[in-house]
Formats: structure tokens, sequence, C-alpha cells
């Protein structure tokens, strides 16, 4: 054979062997599955595991704002870990999350990555299922659908026929139509990933024995305005709250109940909490602690409010209206509710309209003022700009 001749097949071989090569080496990802060290003339179209995550890490903090300590705690132990994904793979998954629940800003997008990385480490079809059967068994809208998963991203990995299991319960033990559950849920979604069986089912059980004076419906409505009395542990939560309550106040069961039926979001708050409170209430007002009791049984829902920015801002709302302290306590004292409503969105607003309708200011003004409803306070404040011709100065 010539030299000619040899060179030639020396051409087409090295050709053939880099046409090979082209035709079977997949994009710029890393292969996990074979982790082995490859030849030089290959290198340039493989991206190694460190590059992998060298190249996903620059993404979470450049695209997604997430400081090095926060990056470097995704790398747990015994998940699949989104930093080793294929080069543009964490990308791509991120994107599609993004779209699916309309996440509007970077901090949406990192709460989800940073409590649930793993899910994106292994995003499957069942996700994008999970999400459809969700929004249409709760018939929610993309807002709200949006919040839940922001609120309760553990929820990402939860398994539909769980969810299910968990809605079908808890709209037929507590009788709810759908309107009704999709309330619930979205006031409290983590409830989706309780176990009806080792969480949900004991405690409702538990309540409905210690409460044994307030019926099923009334339980029903107790869960319904606040969801949360379900997670709570019983032995070291819920059963210390109801002895030191009926302690406290010298309950029997069935003033426990009605307290409980009235107002259930403050059960959410420590007995520590309670008692910084009852201490401002009782010193603020000079109350003894019979009065305290009788107060607090009138509007437990004062025990959900702060002190610096709802209760003494609301007390002093009320002197200054009235320029007289001692009238306000009074007032307050005989009305504890006033204390619960909104500064900004009802008495302030309310006290300017009725300052701009020329109506007198008094004690039983300001006791309308908080407690009137929406609807009714509008038909007032009408019927007294209707009839000031006649002298009417005073709301009905």
């Amino acid at each position: 054979m010539s030299f000619s001749s040899i060179l030639l097949f020396s051409v087409v071989l090295v050709a053939a062997v880099y046409a090979t090569a082209f035709q079977q080496q997949p994009s710029k990802r890393c292969n996990h599955a074979h982790q082995y060290r490859r030849h030089p003339s290959t290198a340039l179209f493989y991206a190694s595991k460190d590059e992998c995550i060298a190249a996903n890490k620059k993404y979470l903090s450049r695209k997604l704002g997430l400081t090095k300590d926060q990056v470097q705690r995704l790398q747990t132990d015994g998940l699949p870990n989104i930093l080793t994904l294929e080069d543009g793979v964490l990308e791509e998954r991120v994107d599609w999350l993004k779209k699916r629940l309309k996440l509007k800003n970077k901090s949406q997008i990192r709460k989800i990555v940073q409590h649930q990385p793993h899910v994106l480490a292994k995003l499957s079809s069942n996700l994008a299922q999970k999400i459809d059967y969700l929004q249409t068994r709760l018939l929610l809208n993309d807002d709200s659908l949006r919040k839940m998963f922001l609120e309760a991203p553990h929820l990402i990995p939860c398994s539909t026929e769980n969810m299910e299991e968990t809605l079908n319960w808890l709209q037929t033990r507590l009788r709810l139509d759908d309107r009704q559950l999709t309330k619930l849920i979205c006031r409290a979604p983590y409830t989706l990933g309780c176990s009806v069986s080792e969480n949900l089912e004991p405690t409702l059980d538990w309540i409905q024995q210690r409460l044994h004076t307030l019926d099923e419906f009334t339980i029903s409505r107790v869960v319904q305005k606040m969801p949360r009395i379900l997670h709570l542990n019983i032995e070291a939560n819920l059963e210390p709250k109801f002895d030191w309550l009926q302690h406290q106040f010298n309950l029997d069961d069935d003033a426990l109940g009605k307290m409980v039926q009235r107002s259930p979001t403050f059960l959410g708050l420590s007995i520590d909490t309670w008692e910084v409170k009852l201490d401002w209430i009782e010193r603020r007002l000079d109350l003894t602690d019979q009065d305290l009791s009788k107060f607090i049984l009138k509007a437990p829902s004062i025990l959900n409010c702060n002190i610096e920015s709802n209760l003494d801002l609301t007390l002093d709302f009320y002197i200054d209206a009235l320029g007289n302290e001692r009238e306000a306590m009074r007032l307050v004292t005989k009305n504890p509710s006033l204390l619960a409503y909104s500064l900004e969105k009802r008495l302030k607003p309310r006290l300017q309209e009725t300052r701009d309708a020329g109506i007198l200011i008094d004690a039983g003004c300001l006791r309308r003022i908080g407690q009137y409803t929406d609807d009714y306070w509008k038909m007032a404040l009408s019927f007294v700009r209707d009839h000031q011709e006649l002298g009417i100065i005073a709301l009905p």
C-alpha cells in the first residue's frame, strides 16, 4: 500500500471517530450514572459534576438572589440534590414552577427553592397533576393557588392520594360544603399535610370530648374559625391551656366551651403571652380579678391583640376622642370588644366621618362607631345627614 493510500485511510478513520463522537454526545450536562474520566479529545462536550455544581450555585445566587450560606444549606445528605442537576435543568424546572404557580418575584421563588429543594431535584409529572387536582377540587383561582403553596411549600411533595383523603375526611366529619372546605384550607393549607389517622381525627375527638357541652355543628364552626386547632398537640398544648383557663377564670365546662366558641383563635397563643396581656389590662383599666374575668369572657378576642400596637393605642383613641380619661375607661370596661376593633380600618375613618357630619361625639357615639357593622354604619350616617335640618345630631 502506497504512502498516499495509508494517509488517506488514516484521515478517513479519524473523521469517522469524530463523527461518531458528535452523534453520541449529549448536550453539556452531567451524567451522574457514569462518573468516569473522559478522554481529553471528548472532554469539551461534557460538564463534570463539579462544573454542574458551580453552574447551579451561580444560577441560584445571581438569578434567584440566594446567599452563599443559603446555597450551601441546599447540599443536603440523603435527599436528591439540586446542585448536582445537569447544566440548565434547574433553571428549566424553576421556570416551569414559576409559570405554573404564577410566582411574581424572586422572593417567592426563593421560598419554594429553599424549603423544598429535593422536589426540584426530582420534578415529575405528578407535581403538575397534584397542582391541577387542588385547583380543581378547591375551585381556586391563580392567586389563591399561589398563596397556598407559598404559605405551605411542604405540600409540594405530599401525595395527591393523601391530600384527597384529608379533604374528604374534613368535608364529611365537619359537614362542610365546597365553599366552607375551600375557606378552611385557604386559612390553614398545611392541614393538607397532616395525617388523618395520626393527627386530625384523634385531636378532633379529644376536642369534642373536652368541650362536651358544644354540639357537632358548633365544634365545626370552631374548627372553621381556627383550623390550626387541629394541629396543636393535646398533651403539650391544648390540655394545659384549657385547664389554665378554667382555673384562672373559674370556669365550668359550659363557660369554657362558650369562651372557645366565641373566639378560638386566641388558643394559638402561649399561656405566657396571655398572662402578660391580662396583667396590662388589669393594671391599665384598674380592674379587680373578678372584673378582669368578666371583661375577658365578654371579648376573649382581646387576647389576640398586641399591647403596644393595638390595645394601648386603641385605648388612647377613646381617651382623646372623649377628652376624658375616666369616661373612656368606663366605656371600654363596659364594652371590652371596643379594644379589638381596627384603628386604621374602622375607628379613625368613622370618627372623621362623624365629625364631618357634625354629629355629637360622646360615649354612646363611640360605642356605635366601634360596634356597628359596615352596612348599619352607612345607614345610620345617612339617616343623620338626611335629617340634620330637624336638629338630629346623634347616631340612631
